[in-house]
């Protein structure tokens, strides 16, 4: 079974995606993608205030790039390649997963919840790798990861 990743996203961002707005997801840090061992699904939980497990998308492209390299592969705006700079401290390793088949659970999960069925369940600051219990409770819950 492949392993999959859930993603902390701040509930604004999450906005932006949920809108269609923001088309890439930007992380400084990730594993190695190209593993294939590691699910191209990725699970979204929205942080404070929401904490819940809110929904998931699919990767689309990906690239693990210099800063100047990838705003050049996923066609930013000038805009958009000045707020993410702010981000990216260390421009040496970046990654982008483009965000494609997003998926809004009908019944997310919330951190209460979580923790009452997966004691020490904690979401982790950037991402974490999905315990596969906590998967397939989601799969329960909404149908699909």
């Amino acid at each position: 079974m492949q392993k999959n990743l859930l993603l902390s996203i701040q509930p604004r961002i999450v906005q932006e995606i949920v809108d269609g707005k923001k088309l890439f997801e930007f992380r400084k840090k990730l594993p190695r993608m190209d593993n294939s061992g590691i699910s191209q699904t990725i699970v979204i939980y929205c942080s404070s205030p929401k904490m819940q497990i809110f929904g998931s998308f699919k990767i689309g492209r990906y690239f693990h790039e210099n800063f100047e390299e990838l705003m050049i592969k996923v066609n930013a705006a000038e805009s958009y390649k000045e707020r993410i700079s702010r981000y990216f401290k260390d421009k040496s390793s970046c990654h982008a997963m483009e965000i494609t088949e997003l998926n809004i659970y009908d019944f997310p999960l919330g951190l209460t919840e979580l923790r009452e069925k997966f004691p020490g369940f904690v979401p982790g600051q950037s991402y974490r790798y999905l315990d596969d219990k906590i998967s397939d409770l989601i799969i329960k819950h909404n149908g699909e990861l």
